[in-house]
Order: C-alpha cells, then sequence, then structure tokens
C-alpha cells in the first residue's frame, strides 16, 4: 500500500491531541487527528500514515487493542500497518510499557509528553524509516547484495526490511528488525545489553534492559524459539544474547 505523508494522532482528550498537532505543524509536519479507536483502526491500514501517535487511553477500543489490529490484521480490513507507532502512555510504569512494547509499538512515551521530547522521537522514528529508504536506492546502484543475511532457512533482508523463515513472511516491528539484525550479523558472539542500548539510542529509541529483554522475547516467539530451549538467540547469563547461525 502506498503511504500518506501526514501523521495521525489518535487520542480522545481533543484539547490535547489539536496541541499536539499544532505543535507537529509548526515543525513542518502534516497531521490529523483521531479520536475514535476502531475509525483510526481503519484509517491506519487503509490510508497509511508514515506515523501514528497512539493514546494509551480510549473510551471505546484501547490502544493496545488498537496496535494489535493494525499489526496484525482486523476483520473486514485488508492489510495491516508495518510503520512506526509511537505510544502514549498513561503512567511512567513498566505494566504500559510491556504492554505497548508487546501489541507492536515501536517507542512510547509516558505522560504529560513534553513537546520537545515527542519531537526528537518522532524524527528520530521517521529519520530511520529515511535511511532505510535511502539505503534501498543506494543498494539498487551496487551489483553486490551484502544487505541479506541467510541461515538455515532463516532470511533476513535489511534492503527490503523483510524477514523469511522456511518460505514465510515473519512480521516484526522496526525495533524488532533492528534488534535481529543486529544479533544476526554478528553470529556466534556475544552482545551485552549495554551494548544493544547504546545501538538503540544511537538510533533515537528509549532503550533499557528490560526493552531488550522484551524485544528478544518477541522475537522468539515470532520465530518459534522456544525460550526455555533457545536454539536461534540464547541467553548468554550474566552477559547477553548470542546469535547462533547455521
Amino acid at each position: 500500500m502506498k503511504q500518506s505523508n501526514w501523521i495521525l494522532i489518535v487520542d480522545d482528550d481533543a484539547d490535547l491531541a489539536h496541541l499536539v498537532a499544532d505543535f507537529l505543524e509548526m515543525n513542518g509536519y502534516k497531521t490529523k487527528i483521531e479520536h475514535n479507536g476502531t475509525k483510526a483502526v481503519e484509517s491506519i491500514i487503509i490510508e497509511q500514515p508514515m506515523l501514528v501517535i497512539l493514546d494509551v487511553m480510549l473510551p471505546d477500543m484501547d490502544g493496545l487493542s488498537i496496535c494489535r489490529a493494525v499489526r496484525h490484521g482486523h476483520p473486514g480490513i485488508e492489510g495491516n500497518y508495518s510503520g512506526p507507532i509511537l505510544m502514549l502512555t498513561a503512567l511512567n510504569n513498566d505494566i504500559d510499557e510491556v504492554a505497548g512494547l508487546e501489541t507492536g509499538a515501536d517507542d512510547y512515551l509516558a505522560k504529560p509528553v513534553r513537546s520537545r521530547v515527542l519531537l526528537a522521537r518522532v524524527r528520530a522514528l521517521l529519520r530511520r524509516k529515511t535511511e532505510s529508504q535511502t539505503e534501498d536506492k543506494l543498494s539498487k546502484t551496487n551489483s553486490k547484495d551484502d544487505s541479506a543475511i541467510e541461515f538455515d532457512g532463516l532470511s533476513i533482508d535489511k534492503k527490503y526490511q523483510r524477514i523469511q523463515q522456511h518460505g514465510q513472511d515473519i512480521e516484526l516491528t522496526t525495533a524488532e528488525f533492528e534488534l535481529l539484525w543486529l544479533l544476526a550479523s554478528k553470529p556466534g558472539e556475544i552482545c551485552d545489553r549495554d551494548s544493544i542500548s547504546d545501538y538503540f539510542n544511537n538510533l533515537g529509541y528509549e532503550s533499557s534492559h528490560r526493552t531488550i529483554d522484551l524485544r528478544v522475547s518477541r522475537i522468539r516467539r515470532k520465530l518459534g524459539d522456544d525460550p526455555n530451549h533457545a536454539t536461534r538467540i540464547k541467553t548468554i547469563h550474566g552477559k547477553g544474547y548470542l546469535f547462533v547461525g547455521d
């Protein structure tokens, strides 16, 4: 699906939504606002905004359900959404953070939201998207394709942000893809959590040991890698994670 050139703000607080929209538009972004969760799902999947700012607390369909629906599909609406989702949480605690990341959000911010921090996160998410598109264009001029990794039925294509396992597509969020690519690009090497955090911080993500563990857990689940007996991404206790190649 063709992506639109505007940001969708999903929040039932009309005053806050318009403040956020006005601030983003002052900084050069086009925006649209949706207060209804069910309508937001339809808009996200069909219209494909370039980024979604999604509040967790909505009266009709909460933000977590919206995130899950647009990532994995919704009855009666064809397709899904793989663009960046920035979740706004009511409280700065692990419960909202965990829930948001588990449903497919790329990043999160706790309310009250500071406008400059919000702008920095939006720019970081969109910058990664732009850099990916630039890499696609540059790679087309190169005869050698070094942007793909393959291990025993698992194919990771950075150019097209695509994961396949035994010929089946695996849907990962942007953050999950970045983490898998980082680990897979260093097979047999232990990546400690601090270095992974630095990697994500340089990309503009909020990152902590907790979020790293959550992302690894989600990647394992999507790859069918049993966390109790992981064969693809192993936990090296007290050190970090190790990706097993062939």
